[in-house]
């Protein structure tokens, strides 16, 4: 059986109120309590163990005090019957699996997640958890328990770096770079890290781990991109023949204080925005702007920004605008 050390555990869902007057009288206080927590779920054993007897659950699923969600887990009529209600379902009720994948990154808010349902879960190979159609269970041993991290609420669910090590299954190139660039800048998470959680799976019958690394190595040097457009516009300028790139690249500029640029190439005093944000349109952020590349100006270098309109409607035209003007750049005297 797993068991994952509680990390940085999400705080419990606690914006529903148990019901009162029958509705969940027969329910000792102690069950309620862990439903309050648990997203209005409770396990069969966590009943058993605050004093009620099979038949007295049986009694509260005949009156309908509680519904059976899968085998071994109950949930209140009166909690919202959401994903996470369904999660914490099944890791009570099966304490061997976890959830993982698709499911695991909405839980981790990464971006980018192909849409699908269904609840994602990893096993041991052995295992035949059988759960409900609604369940996509993956069975493996190429699996450490601390890539399992337990939360207060009763989910079980893979970490951060393992739930995007997972998505290389389901995502494609740019999506996977761009998920990886979202874990280093929203979790820590470090380049040996990704590298690492790989390391003791690598084998042929697994092409998906090749698939992994190459998104790794495709990094560009520097800290994170910090939206997804970022990641799109810089393998644009890559695949263009633009070299010498640099994320997240910070100077101080006379006049004005420390920057940082989207993307840099320092080399050559060139800088690129990619102004996707609504505050870049405002008053106050286009004069933030100006203020900026005019004393970047004053330093020797030259800023090209693209706007959240040319972004959406001429995105190739304006990428050919920028690869023309590094040439141009690239072939001055210095």
């Amino acid at each position: 059986m797993w068991s994952g050390t509680v990390r940085r555990p999400t705080p419990p869902r606690t914006d529903w109120i148990m019901g009162t007057g029958t509705a969940m009288t027969n329910l000792s206080p102690e069950a309620q309590r862990l439903m309050a927590r648990q997203h209005g779920v409770v396990s069969l054993d966590q009943l058993l163990d605050t004093g009620h007897t099979r038949r007295q659950v049986e009694r509260l699923e005949a009156d309908q005090q509680l519904r059976l969600v899968v085998r071994g887990a109950y949930r209140s009529p009166i909690a919202p019957y959401d994903e996470l209600a369904r999660c914490a379902a099944i890791c009570l009720a099966r304490p061997d699996v976890a959830i993982a994948a698709v499911t695991a990154g909405r839980i981790w808010s990464l971006r980018r997640l192909p849409h699908d349902a269904r609840i994602h879960i990893v096993g041991p190979r052995a295992s035949n958890p059988a759960i409900a159609p609604w369940v996509a269970t993956y069975r493996t041993e190429a699996i450490h328990p601390s890539d399992i991290v337990g939360r207060e609420d009763g989910i079980r669910l893979t970490t951060r770096v393992r739930t995007v090590f997972d998505l290389a299954r389901s995502l494609r190139a740019d999506d996977l770079l761009s998920v990886i660039e979202q874990a280093i800048h929203d979790s820590n998470v470090t380049e040996d890290e990704l590298w690492d959680v790989a390391t003791d799976w690598i084998t042929p019958r697994r092409p998906w781990i090749q698939h992994y690394l190459r998104q790794v190595a495709r990094r560009i040097p520097g800290p994170a991109a910090e939206s997804h457009p970022e990641v799109v516009v810089a393998e644009l300028l890559h695949a263009a023949g633009v070299h010498g790139l640099v994320r997240q690249y910070k100077i101080d500029l006379p006049g004005y204080g420390l920057a940082r640029f989207d993307l840099a190439i320092p080399h050559l005093r060139m800088a690129f925005e990619v102004d996707v944000h609504p505050e870049h349109a405002s008053t106050r952020g286009r004069r933030q702007d100006a203020r900026r590349d005019s004393a970047a100006s004053n330093s020797a270098w030259t800023t090209l920004r693209i706007t959240a309109e040319e972004y959406v409607d001429r995105l190739p035209t304006r990428i050919a605008e920028i690869v023309a003007a590094v040439q141009r750049q690239s072939t001055r005297p210095a």
